[in-house]
């Protein structure tokens, strides 16, 4: 993940909530850690939004506030009290707030590696399901053909002493992935993902491991395919489970 990469999504950080648990907010954090530019600003961010926050806090709530809600969809005609100054000052904050995010660059961020490999790994820790339960890899490649997602892909040698327990069909964007999933024993998984490597940008071409959160992950390009492979953290991960080029 680049740096520009972690502002885009440290931008939805809320402080004082669970966001940094989610496993990209998590990896942008880890980047902010490594960049002490991005540090800089993301404290600086944090100030800002506790400084906002306060300020909304602060301001009054409107005593006709509940009879306006209540009166639905009656014509009523209220004393002015969107004129105060409380709440134009907060027409302002909010004014402020929508200026900073036009003037952030766009980019179609849902192409780029890092943030793939997160999402996959927030997968396998909070949205693990299987759609087809099978110890037969051919009955998961085939489900998945049928899905559209790559089913071509080739299973490291170093993962054909597993048990194949299923698989399941995922969207990034517009484009189907494929995950297949593994019995390690002991009651761990590991998670296989398969895309398409025209769908993402930055994909390693050698196999690269990277811890994200409380998984260890493992990602390579092999032919068409690009690869991220999950699992529990292990000082061996790569040499137990990486497909050895």
């Amino acid at each position: 993940m680049t740096s520009e990469e972690a502002k885009r999504i440290l931008l939805l950080y809320r402080p004082q909530t669970s966001d940094a648990a989610d496993a990209e907010m998590h990896a942008a954090l880890e980047q902010a850690r490594r960049d002490p530019a991005l540090q800089e600003w993301f404290e600086r961010y944090c100030e800002g939004q506790a400084s906002l926050r306060q300020k909304f806090a602060e301001l009054p709530v409107p005593e006709d506030l509940k009879d306006a809600i209540l009166a639905g969809r009656k014509i009523v005609r209220p004393a002015f009290w969107w004129q105060k100054p409380a709440w134009l000052a907060a027409a302002a904050a909010v004014a402020i707030l929508f200026g900073v995010s036009a003037l952030w660059p766009r980019s179609n961020s849902t192409d780029r590696f890092s943030l793939y490999r997160a999402r996959m790994v927030r997968v396998a820790l909070h949205e693990y399901r299987m759609d087809i339960v099978t110890n037969d890899l051919r009955q998961v490649q085939r489900y998945l053909d049928a899905k559209g997602g790559p089913a071509d892909f080739a299973i490291p040698n170093r993962l054909e002493h597993l048990n194949v327990t299923g698989g399941g069909h995922i969207r990034w964007g517009k484009t189907p992935a494929s995950m297949v999933c593994f019995d390690r024993g002991g009651g761990q998984m590991l998670f296989l993902f398969v895309i398409n490597s025209a769908a993402v940008k930055g994909e390693p071409q050698r196999p690269t491991p990277l811890k994200i959160g409380a998984l260890q992950t493992l990602s390579w390009t092999q032919g068409r395919n690009t690869y991220v492979l999950a699992g529990p953290d292990d000082p061996d991960f790569m040499q137990k489970y990486g497909p050895g080029f």
